[in-house]
């Protein structure tokens, strides 16, 4: 997981820098007016290492100090955790300045440590873009997965295995209510990182869109968990629901059929597979 560059400011325009060049030159020619020919080639010396000393201190700083406040404002909205790492348990404050952008986090209260504490306070409740706030922050060991979730108008991915995380204490794990997103429909266990053996409940969305998926009843580990479980009779594409999968050895080949509106594809030797579970989840 990477993050977005904090915005630059735009430099001095060209047209901005000729008027200037050509104000210094005005200036020079008359000066040297009453000079002799080495002046003259002094002054035109003068004005081109003037004219260069400009154009280089507007680049440089070309908004003044408000521009670096903005940039400063824009970073502590990208700020994640990862410095932390290893300090489990120890608590961090961050700032989070009015009038933020919302930067990518994955997880569902608890968050891999690259994710934006400040996008994750507002996913939790804790802040608003709008006014943003102080928020206290905890370093947690790393989780095998971490789930996607829709809530506050902030949408998180789901991810696999990752080292280092962090939750905030006054909204610990299990006390908001979070739904799935149009994107969990693309959560493949190819895609989470799960190995084999491993069992994972998955939400997909109402009204979400049907992917690829290759195989029946055991299915290749890049097809998508939500058009496979509808492919299996699991669940509806209108109403969406959680289903429990199990992460198998992958097979020699896959077999392709039609079922509930979804077609699934023929494929050969692939290395990982899944199955839904036999408990599938309530609802």
């Amino acid at each position: 997981p990477g993050m977005a560059p904090a915005p630059t400011n735009r430099p001095a325009s060209a047209r901005a820098r000729s008027l200037l060049v050509a104000t210094l030159l005005a200036a020079a020619s008359l000066a040297g007016c009453s000079s002799s020919g080495s002046d003259d080639a002094e002054a035109a010396d003068d004005v081109t290492t003037t004219t260069a000393a400009a154009t280089t201190t507007t680049e440089a700083d070309p908004g003044g100090s408000s521009s670096a406040g903005s940039s400063d404002d824009a970073n502590a909205w990208t700020a994640d955790a990862q410095e932390h790492r290893g300090s489990d348990g120890e608590q961090f404050e961050q700032d989070c300045p009015a009038g933020g952008e919302p930067d990518t986090i994955w997880g569902v209260e608890l968050y891999t440590d690259d994710s934006s504490i400040c996008t994750a306070a507002v996913h939790v409740g804790l802040i608003d873009l709008d006014d943003g706030g102080t928020v206290t922050y905890e370093i947690a060991a790393g989780e095998d997965r971490y789930d996607s979730g829709v809530a506050n108008g902030i949408t998180s991915q789901g991810y696999g295995e990752w080292g280092g995380s962090f939750l905030f204490p006054d909204a610990p794990p299990g006390s908001g209510e979070f739904e799935p997103g149009q994107e969990s429909w693309s959560a493949t266990v190819q895609g989470l990182r799960l190995e084999e053996g491993a069992s994972y409940e998955h939400r997909c969305s109402p009204d979400g869109e049907l992917r690829s998926v290759w195989g029946t009843d055991v299915y290749t580990a890049d097809s998508s968990i939500c058009t496979a479980a509808v492919h299996a009779g699991l669940i509806a594409v209108d109403e969406g629901g959680a289903v429990a999968v199990e992460v198998v050895a992958g097979q020699d080949s896959y077999e392709g059929t039609e079922a509930n509106g979804v077609v699934s594809s023929a494929y050969g030797s692939f290395g990982l597979s899944y199955r839904f579970a036999d408990e599938q989840p309530e609802g």
